[in-house]
């Protein structure tokens, strides 16, 4: 991945989504498996860069059938992967200043970034600020729009 220069003023947007295991048993934490993130100028709506990993956790056996099942990564799939260790340099550079922006990404993805940092002992990223597309619904729509998980709006 290549680096941009940072400006002064990171009014990037970074759009970003992680997938990760499913607990199966009490006091289970999450594992991510993927992170993606699509880097976006806010002024002219451009890609200005991307990054997206498969990630192996310490555990392979917390990919449990429901995790799989879920998001479609196995095992075999991660085997190879980068561990999030790895690739942590990458996702900071991405995230860190910048304006955070995903579906439920407050109460899920978010979490899920602080407590992957806090495992490797790496300082932790920071938004400048957030947007929550799934916040943005439930204030507009409330109940009236239904299920609201991102799989729920595709088309066949």
């Amino acid at each position: 991945m290549d680096s941009l220069p940072l400006s002064d003023d990171q009014s990037e947007i970074v759009f970003f989504d992680v997938e990760t295991t499913i607990p199966t048993q009490k006091g289970q934490r999450f594992a991510i498996l993927e992170f993606g993130a699509i880097l976006v100028c806010p002024r002219k709506l451009t890609e200005l860069r991307n990054y997206t990993s498969l990630v192996r956790p310490a555990d392979l056996s917390l990919i449990s059938p429901k995790s799989e099942e879920c998001n479609g990564i196995n095992a075999e799939a991660v085997f190879n992967a980068p561990t999030f260790a790895d690739i942590a340099p990458a996702v900071y550079d991405l995230l860190h200043g910048r304006i955070w922006a995903g579906h439920n990404i407050l109460k899920f993805d978010c979490v899920r970034i602080t407590e992957a940092f806090a495992a490797i002992k790496h300082s932790q990223p920071e938004p400048k600020g957030t947007i929550d597309s799934l916040v943005l619904l439930t204030q507009k729509f409330g109940k009236r729009a239904g299920n609201m998980k991102v799989s729920s709006c595709q088309v066949d």
